[in-house]
């Protein structure tokens, strides 16, 4: 067989998408990735090495997380059997839409919107049907009813707080939109602990809701790539049938149970980088950006004609941030995450250098 006959065997819906990726940058300051940017403290480090030093390498990890599971679900306040741990809530994700999905299936996202949906949607053959935020980048509810009504039995992915505008839907307009839907909605909350409505208390009311999280955001956990969905029993447990097994590894499910344990330490950053998100919102809206929008997330979004001079000032000064002007609606945008107290003080000096 040639190169291009085995090329040709994967599936065209894959073959048409444009690769997701992100060329990494040394910068003294990285504020493009929406990270926490606190590293956990040294003794939960050593507490989860000598786990791991201890723990036998050639053993396989629990088939079934009990352990993780019963304190995700102490955590998030529901029971160890709505919950599903994966790999990151990105494969959440995937796992959701290989149980969901079917081909030319109607898929309705809020664009502009987390990039990843529609890899997933189209990748798999599904039909996206997008909507859009209103012109301050707000979720319009009576538009999101419109297009579930119109695609009857579609699924629904919502991001609220969303990536990359920051925007968030309150419980009154989640409720509308449930309501009016009679397919299965998929509510990313990734960014929740930062601000929003916490969709966990409707999981009992909608049957049809799955929530999915993740430890990197609030939680300072990039690296493990741990994530989670909740669900009604029933339905999460058919939805689990699909999941790979040993998904997590014996590393990551103990760091994890750790990191919870010290919820509190966690709590009082996560009011810190909040605290200091409305901070630099204050000062951005002093600044002559066309416009900077409010933000539930741990990162602002601004527009502004001189997006690419500001973003090579921004880089040159050894801060990087992220370039989202090719999103649906985003020309001239661009995203900074909420850093340490001493970044979000360099990043002022650099855009007030730029603005003189």
């Amino acid at each position: 067989m040639e190169l291009n006959d085995a090329i040709q065997c994967v599936n065209r819906s894959v073959r048409d998408l444009s690769a997701y990726h992100l060329e990494p940058e040394p910068v003294a300051i990285k504020l493009n990735q929406n990270e926490n940017p606190y590293d956990w403290p040294g003794e939960i480090k050593d507490r989860v090495l000598a786990f791991c030093r201890a723990r036998p390498w050639n053993r396989y990890p629990n088939f079934i997380p009990t352990e993780l599971k019963a304190a995700l679900a102490g955590y998030a306040g529901v029971s160890a059997d709505q919950v599903i741990v994966g790999n990151g809530s990105n494969e959440m994700l995937l796992v959701l839409l290989i149980a969901l999905m079917r081909r030319d299936r109607a898929v309705v996202t809020v664009q502009p919107t987390f990039t990843v949906y529609n890899l997933l949607v189209n990748g798999m053959g599904g039909r996206p049907e997008p909507v859009f935020l209103d012109g301050q980048m707000r979720f319009d509810v009576d538009a999101v009813i419109s297009r579930i009504t119109a695609c009857a039995g579609c699924l629904l992915i919502i991001c609220s707080p969303n990536n990359p505008t920051g925007s968030t839907l309150d419980e009154q307009q989640l409720c509308r939109i449930l309501d009016a839907h009679d397919g299965m909605c998929v509510l990313d909350q990734a960014y929740v602990e930062f601000g929003g409505f916490n969709a966990v208390g409707l999981l009992g009311r909608y049957p049809n809701l799955i929530i999915t999280r993740t430890f990197s955001k609030a939680f300072s956990a990039a690296g493990l790539r741990i994530g989670y969905m909740m669900g009604d029993p029933a339905v999460i447990r058919e939805i689990n049938k699909v999941k790979l097994p040993y998904n997590i590894n014996f590393f990551t499910e103990y760091a994890a149970r750790a990191v919870l344990e010290n919820a509190a330490l966690m709590r009082s950053r996560i009011d810190g980088l909040t605290a200091s998100r409305d901070d630099l919102y204050r000062f951005l809206k002093s600044l002559p950006f066309t416009a900077v929008y409010p933000s539930a997330a741990n990162f602002l979004m601004v527009r502004l004609a001189a997006k690419d001079a500001l973003f090579q000032k921004l880089r040159s000064d050894g801060v990087l941030v992220r370039d989202v002007s090719k999103y649906p609606m985003l020309d001239g945008c661009l995203r900074v995450n909420v850093g340490t107290p001493d970044e979000n003080e360099s990043l002022k000096r650099s855009l007030a250098r730029f603005f003189r």
